[in-house]
């Protein structure tokens, strides 16, 4: 039993068993016979019983087909001697549907278990026969001795360097397979080799669609950083423009601000000319306050109420009033008044021309 400490599990998975069925799917993907020609599929110099010699090649898993006649010395990488029925043990195997390190592993039981030879000196080999399903699947497991297998490579492939060995299928005569323990590592590491080459081919592939797809995006982003750089710097070269700009507004502000401060005022001078011309000279005025378009005067006259009066009928003059009664001392000629109007806004005496200051002093002197 693993201890838990080797058990690699993400969210209760078992993570080798989940690789172990990726690889499989992509496996079984890769053995579809339309995509066969993707992957490594070396040829194979089968040195035969019969004295031929046939170019096979892999069909399957472990299995290898015959594609046609070879060459006795042919210069091909991987060369095959094909054992003789007489030095074979075969067993014909129902196993239920299991991955392909699992179906190893049963059928590596199966050989030890069955085995007539000593543990050292067997050699076994197996051929799963026809497609891997949901089903039984039935496999072809042979048997030999290492010794009988050594005098026989002695005999017959004394030339050949590390060459493997071969059994016919005995329901196929156009298959066969190896057996383990000889020169097929040669030829699995040429495979590993050609699947890593093929899938670093793959990835550059999919770098290069990858890129290609984003190069429309990347050049529209570069173009809006572009963009936004050339903003940047026209915002600051246009700074102190933008400063002096800003500046100009504000004085405006202030401009437009005391217009409409100095706009709506009396204009002094011709106020007390206009009122030297309406109370007249009995009149003697001992103050003028002007607050806007009100204005306040106080001082003597001989009758409050015709004052009043006359202001009133003066244009531009209105809501003449008095805040508190005129009174007359005892002996006096003249009543002390106080008395309070507006001036109207259209009136010339608001913003209106100013009398020199020599001429309405010399209008308002007595």
């Amino acid at each position: 039993m693993p201890s838990p400490s080797s058990e690699l599990r993400l969210f209760g998975l078992d993570l080798p068993a989940v690789w172990q069925e990726i690889r499989q799917a992509w496996r079984k993907v890769l053995r579809m016979p339309a995509l066969g020609w993707l992957g490594p599929r070396p040829v194979v110099l089968l040195h035969e019983t019969q004295g031929r010699a046939g170019l096979w090649k892999q069909h399957g898993a472990g299995r290898f087909v015959r594609q046609g006649d070879g060459v006795e010395g042919a210069r091909v990488a991987f060369q095959a001697v094909e054992l003789p029925e007489d030095i074979l043990l075969r067993r014909q195997l129902t196993l239920p549907s299991l991955p392909p390190e699992q179906l190893v592993r049963a059928v590596e039981l199966e050989a030890q278990g069955n085995s007539p030879f000593a543990p050292s000196d067997l050699v076994w080999g197996q051929a799963v026969m026809g497609a891997a399903g949901t089903g039984p699947q039935r496999v072809e497991l042979v048997l030999a001795s290492r010794r009988s297998i050594a005098q026989h490579l002695a005999r017959h492939a004394g030339g050949l360097d590390q060459p493997e060995v071969w059994v016919r299928c005995a329901q196929a005569a156009d298959g066969a397979f190896p057996l383990q323990g000889f020169g097929e590592e040669r030829r699995l590491r040429a495979e590993r080799r050609g699947w890593l080459v093929l899938g670093c081919f793959v990835l550059l592939a999919l770098a290069l669609a990858t890129a290609i797809a984003l190069t429309p995006t990347l050049q529209l982003r570069q173009r809006a950083l572009e963009a936004v750089a050339a903003s940047a710097q026209l915002a600051q070269q246009a700074r102190p423009q933008v400063a002096k700009r800003e500046a100009l507004l504000a004085a405006n502000e202030q401009v437009q601000a005391l217009e409409a401060l100095v706009g709506n005022r009396l204009n002094p001078l011709r106020t007390m000319h206009t009122l030297t011309q309406v109370l007249g000279d009995e009149t003697v005025l001992q103050r003028l306050q002007i607050e806007g378009s009100s204005v306040l005067i106080a001082g003597q006259t001989p009758d409050t109420a015709a004052m009043m009066q006359k202001l009133s009928a003066q244009p531009g003059f209105k809501s003449v009033r008095a805040p508190s009664a005129a009174t007359r001392p005892a002996g006096a000629t003249k009543e002390t008044f106080q008395v309070e109007f507006t001036i109207d806004e259209s009136s010339s005496l608001v913003n209106g021309p100013a009398v020199p200051a020599d001429q309405a002093a010399a209008e308002a002197r007595p």
